[in-house]
């Protein structure tokens, strides 16, 4: 009688459990529409190609999935718009917080202003404190911590401060994933390319007291990805570097200016507008050839005047695979020699 009970008990158990299954399956396998939501949501998608051929229009490519493209978000005034637009009414102003459009707008900083020394002070001590430079970080395998990055760029006041103070600043632009680890790049003939187009700045990359080169990556990867191949892209500008001012190895950088480098997290990236109106600077686009050079050019020079522009989507992912090269006149502070 016990065998008996203790049958029908198991019997009644799996039974239950088939039951639950099915109700699990039943709108997977039976109701097409739920599952054409769910790809909607999960669409894997590959960030090397652009984002309009392979995600939703208000979608982009993060992290191997289609994911909703995120407005920017607005500033108040008084708040920095160096990321963002400012609200109805107000417009960025040259020190890059958000004013009333009829308000005077103060002159943008030189080297001279107080504010810039201050800045170029504080990024040139924390640099010194630094035990080893980008280079070494990314040969030995063994990035700072993204902490420790930051404080290179400790406050939006500073950071506004160089971009507004030095617009002659030169925008180096990379290839989806360019360069990968522990892989050779560019190829020779485009290393000559980008390696002429510095040299074409060679004066004032030369003549400079320090060079910050902040290296952007777009969220293509996971965010350490992302960060580590920021890295490699601020290694790849200084070997460029090298090669347009004459040197032939990193060592000889001891008569030039001082490198600082700093790598941006990806979980931030810097919204189309903004990166043309407060980053792109007044150079023409580094990129690897003369016609993606001038493919970034019309692009912006279109977002200048108000237009649309083709490819919008990819385009944003363009502007944050990105070294700026901010060359700096000043000498920061009287200790730096």
């Amino acid at each position: 009688m016990s065998i008996d009970l203790t049958t029908r008990a198991l019997i009644a158990l799996t039974t239950a459990i088939w039951v639950m299954v099915l109700l699990v399956a039943y709108p997977v396998f039976f109701l097409p529409g739920m599952v054409v939501d769910e790809g909607e949501e999960a669409r894997v998608c590959d960030p090397r190609r652009p984002d309009e051929e392979q995600c939703p229009e208000d979608q982009w490519c993060v992290h191997g999935q289609c994911t909703p493209h995120e407005e920017p978000q607005v500033a108040q005034r008084g708040e920095q718009c160096r990321d963002c637009p400012c609200d109805v009414g107000l417009q960025c102003g040259a020190d890059l917080r958000c004013r009333p459009r009829n308000e005077p707008e103060a002159p943008a900083p030189t080297c001279g202003d107080p504010a810039v020394e201050a800045a170029v002070s504080r990024l040139t001590q924390t640099c010194l404190q630094r035990r080893h430079s980008v280079q070494d970080q990314v040969e030995s395998g063994q990035g700072c911590s993204a902490d420790e990055w930051r404080a290179l760029l400790a406050d939006d006041e500073q950071m506004n401060t160089l971009l507004a103070a030095f617009p002659n600043r030169l925008a180096v632009f990379f290839p989806s994933g360019e360069p990968r680890a522990r892989q050779a790049w560019p190829d020779p003939q485009t290393r000559a390319h980008m390696a002429s187009e510095l040299a074409r700045h060679a004066e004032a990359l030369r003549e400079a007291k320090m060079l910050f080169v902040l290296g952007r990556a777009s969220p293509d990867g996971n965010p350490a990805d992302d960060y580590a191949l920021a890295l490699r892209r601020i290694n790849a500008v200084e070997r460029l570097i090298d090669v347009a001012l004459g040197r032939e190895k990193p060592s000889e950088r001891g008569a030039g200016p001082m490198l600082i480098g700093s790598g941006a997290p990806s979980d931030r990236p810097v919204a189309l507008e903004a990166f043309v109106r407060n980053y792109a600077g007044t150079q023409a686009p580094i990129a690897t050839s003369r016609a993606e050079s001038e493919r970034l050019a019309a692009a912006f020079a279109a977002i200048r005047a108000g237009e649309s522009v083709p490819a919008r989507r990819s385009l944003e992912r363009d502007v944050n695979r990105v070294v700026l090269v901010i060359p700096v006149p000043c000498d920061g502070t009287k200790e730096v020699r």
